[in-house]
């Protein structure tokens, strides 16, 4: 019996180490749209390359888009590291991408808004 209450808690130590060590995985950058501009929340001009979640959530009013690529001004250079997540208003989405060193550009393709930089040193 001793055994198998050992096993049952060394598997819960594992699976919760395991969930920790995934959710520290990615540096998590959250972005809001807002009608014609974007808040955000984290550093996303000057990043350091590596593995990146970025939240999107739309509170503009209206159906939204965001699209995420390398590149600067809405000029895309490297279609495989374009990212595109089209939101209905009140609805959130996201993606993970991992980035080099690089330029960056992030806007709303449906709501003018103007090319945001991001820079990954």
């Amino acid at each position: 019996m001793k055994r198998i209450v050992t096993m049952v808690i060394s598997l819960a130590v594992f699976a919760v180490a395991s969930t920790v060590v995934a959710a520290d995985k990615y540096n998590t950058i959250t972005i809001t749209e807002r009608p014609g501009y974007f808040e955000t929340q984290g550093d996303v001009f000057d990043i350091k390359a590596g593995e990146y979640k970025f939240v999107v959530i739309n509170k503009s009013g209206k159906d939204a888009g965001f699209v995420f690529n390398k590149g600067q001004n809405n000029i895309t250079t490297d279609k495989t590291s374009m990212k595109v997540i089209l939101l209905k208003n009140g609805e959130q989405g996201d993606f993970t991408v991992s980035l080099p060193k690089g330029n960056y550009t992030y806007f709303c393709p449906i709501i003018p808004t103007p090319p945001y930089p991001v820079r990954v040193k």
